[in-house]
C-alpha cells in the first residue's frame, strides 16, 4: 500500500511532492478537500459560541463529536467531506485516506498539472 504524503506549501497542497491544481477543490471535483486539524478544532470552538436557535442542541453535540474526534487524532492535514461532516485522516483511516489521494492525483493528471 502506498504512503501518501500531504502538505500546503506556499506553492498549494502537494501529494506526494505533486503540486495539485485548487481547481479540483473549487469546483469539487472530489468529495472531500484537504484542511488543517487545529484550523478546524479553531473553527469549531467559534460554532458552538455562535450556535443558536431551535437547532442549537443537534448541532451542539455534533459539533461536540467532531472536536473530540479532531483533538484526538494527531495529523496535521485531514480530509474533510464537502457533503457531509465526515473526516478522514491517515492515522485513522488508512485505505480512506489513501483512496481520496489517489483519486485526487489521477484528476490532477488529467488537468496536466
Amino acid at each position: 500500500m502506498e504512503n501518501y504524503k500531504v502538505e500546503r506549501t506556499h506553492e498549494g497542497i502537494k501529494i506526494n511532492g505533486i503540486l495539485i491544481n485548487e481547481e479540483i477543490f473549487q469546483e469539487e471535483k472530489v468529495d472531500y478537500k484537504p484542511i488543517y486539524r487545529e484550523e478546524q478544532i479553531d473553527d469549531l470552538y467559534v460554532w458552538i459560541g455562535e450556535a443558536t436557535g431551535s437547532d442549537r442542541t443537534n448541532d451542539l453535540y455534533g459539533m461536540k463529536e467532531d472536536l473530540k474526534y479532531l483533538g484526538s487524532l494527531e495529523d496535521e492535514i485531514i480530509f474533510s467531506s464537502i457533503s457531509t461532516n465526515e473526516f478522514i485522516c491517515k492515522s485513522d483511516n488508512l485505505e480512506g485516506f489513501n483512496a481520496i489521494c489517489k483519486e485526487i492525483l489521477e484528476i490532477n493528471k488529467i488537468l496536466g498539472m
